[in-house]
């Protein structure tokens, strides 16, 4: 479960975080009046349209549009998610961020996590200095085409065949048993002796996206060796390996176009990282997880699913592909031969070998139908009917009309059956699934939410909402109703709640409540903007919004007392009727004033 802060937490990191100090470490900034201003570092540009406020604590460029405070930031610098940026940022202004609501167990909690943190990091350090010294470890480094750059990249290490190496050395650095054992490096007989977890392997630190070492994973390399071919480390309060991905910290820095690949072993990603592909990352030795697609959608728009090419790849493969599908992520699929893993493919084919064969990745649909073909014989008639069958039932599922147009006349070039008939036979089938969500009509709203907004309405709304901003209390008075953006409501209630409970408005406070970096950037630009709205243009904005919203409830009324009329209610026509009387008169009395 991700954790939960209270908003004065928040700000209380907010506070010792300056936005101007925090990203003048990242880029130049120049002082321009009350401002600060720089090239921004989200999109290249010539001239500077980046401009940070001190005294707002935002940022805001006007050439891209993004903006936000200074968690945003770092949220989008570093590719962390809210709760890691906060923790990124308590870290830098010296701030423990509360876990047990007492604060002597958040403080002994705060140094255990540190203490494992540095625990991990001397153990890398240990089990890289014995890499160096263990030539069966570099051979076979060496063979796989891993170069020392490489190497020194990823922390790669060695746990010697010893019982206590690592135990003894982790001893002289001052850590207790009981920490050990809570690290998982270290473990326990049943007679209460101690031994290293790692043996004779090669081994791979596990870093989070905020660089810290949380886990190791370690691969045999010698023939005669005993246990399992990968071992990683436990649960432990640092680490969770259905919440990790091996190299997230260094390829968040690499994706190109959007994209990601996701293959199965450490090995694939270092081999592929040595070959100058470094948008790519593992799940650690186990299932891809929901949450695993949920942190994929931070940081890329498409993912391509590149596993082995044998059996258990391609379960893997339906695995992960069913999770992914859930996301807003575009998913290609990777098709590699029956012997062929992402290592051994880059080794044979090089870098160009692997670009050709991703720009022919598959569609999940596509990828579906592929295999379909492997079992059924599309030479003989009943294997061609059978496919077409199955391939329908496949094709329902797709959203758009367009989709179906398209896929229907692939199963149709593999099959000879008629692309007409193929359509048809969808359509039925999405007509006659049980599941299909019922048609809602929301009569609660008025009709406005679905016409065509004049421009003079959302310029009236977005200077209404400004004022509001400038001036708080007059939140607490605003009709609702009137406002045709949900953004726009989240923000009055929130100012409203500010003003009930005597709280002065913090504009940079204000953006911690919206998480969608659209919404922020919507915010920012509001709060950003400079120009003067006066208690008349205000005044002005209202009788705009009055006067749509009145217009629009008439529309409705009008189309509602033609349904009850063709119906024959002729006392619900009357009804209906004196309310379109009663707002044409409102109407009238407001333009008079």
């Amino acid at each position: 479960m991700a954790a939960y802060y209270s908003e004065e937490v928040i700000q209380e990191v907010v506070e010792a975080n300056d936005v101007v100090d925090v990203i003048a470490d990242y880029m130049t900034l120049k002082r321009t009046g009350n401002s600060f201003k720089g090239k921004c570092p989200f999109h290249n540009e010539k001239t500077a349209s980046f401009t940070v406020s001190r005294e707002k604590q935002l940022y805001h460029c006007f050439g891209c549009g993004v903006g936000g405070n200074v968690i945003t930031f770092i949220m989008e610098m570093e590719k962390l998610s809210f709760v890691d940026a906060l923790k990124f940022l308590s870290t830098r202004g010296n701030i423990i961020l509360p876990e047990k609501n007492n604060e002597i167990e958040d403080r002994q909690a705060y140094e255990k996590k540190q203490r494992l943190f540095d625990l991990h990091r001397e153990s890398a350090n240990y089990y890289f200095k014995c890499l160096n010294k263990s030539q069966q470890g570099l051979n076979y480094l060496k063979q796989r085409g891993i170069h020392e750059e490489t190497i020194k990249t990823f922390g790669l290490g060695y746990s010697t065949n010893n019982w206590d190496s690592l135990l003894n050395y982790l001893r002289t650095r001052g850590y207790t048993t009981e920490e050990m054992l809570d690290s998982g490096l270290v473990m326990s007989s049943e007679n209460k002796r101690f031994y290293d977890r790692f043996r004779n392997r090669l081994m791979f630190p596990i870093l989070n996206p905020r660089n810290q070492i949380v886990g190791f994973g370690g691969r045999t390399i010698g023939g005669d060796d005993q246990g399992p071919k990968y071992l990683n480390s436990p649960e432990t309060v640092i680490f969770s390996k259905s919440y990790e991905l091996f190299n997230l910290n260094q390829s968040k820095n690499y994706i190109e176009n959007g994209q990601l690949f996701i293959v199965e072993g450490y090995m694939d990603v270092i081999s592929l990282y040595d070959k100058g592909i470094k948008n790519t990352v593992a799940a650690l030795g186990t299932a891809f997880t929901p949450f695993h697609g949920k942190i994929l959608e931070r940081y890329a728009n498409e993912v391509v699913i590149a596993f082995d090419g044998d059996n258990a790849g391609a379960v893997a493969t339906e695995k992960a592909m069913n999770i992914l599908k859930k996301t807003n992520l575009n998913v290609k699929i990777l098709l590699l031969s029956q012997n062929e893993d992402p290592d051994s493919f880059v080794q044979k084919y090089g870098v160009d070998g692997f670009n050709d064969i991703v720009s022919k990745a598959l569609t999940t649909v596509e990828y579906q139908l592929e295999l379909l073909k492997r079992t059924n014989n599309l030479t003989q008639t009943d294997g061609r009917i059978r496919y077409g069958n199955q391939a329908i039932k496949i094709l329902k599922d797709l959203e758009t009309s367009v989709e179906v147009d398209y896929y229907s006349k692939l199963v149709a070039s593999d099959t000879g059956i008629n692309a007409a008939t193929i359509r048809r036979e969808v359509i039925r089938s999405k007509n006659n699934r049980d599941d299909r969500k019922p048609i809602v009509v929301d009569l609660g709203k008025t009709q406005m939410m679905n016409q065509n907004i004049p421009k003079a309405y959302i310029k009236a709304q977005e200077l209404a909402v400004r004022y509001c901003l400038k001036s708080p209390e007059m939140a607490t008075e605003f009709p609702m109703d009137y406002l045709t953006d949900d953004l726009y409501q989240q923000l009055l209630m929130i100012i409203c709640e500010e003003v009930k409970n005597g709280r002065e408005l913090n504009h940079s406070h204000l953006t911690n409540h919206f998480e969608d970096s659209e919404e922020v950037k919507k915010i920012v630009e509001l709060l950003i903007n400079e120009e003067e709205v006066s208690k008349i243009d205000y005044q002005d904005a209202l009788n705009i919004m009055i006067r749509f919203y009145k217009e629009a409830q008439l529309e409705q009324l009008s189309e509602q007392i033609k349904k009850e009329s063709n119906e024959g209610n002729e006392i619900e026509v009357a009804k209906l009727t004196n309310q379109l009387i009663e707002i044409k008169k409102m109407m009238k009395e407001n333009m008079r004033h």
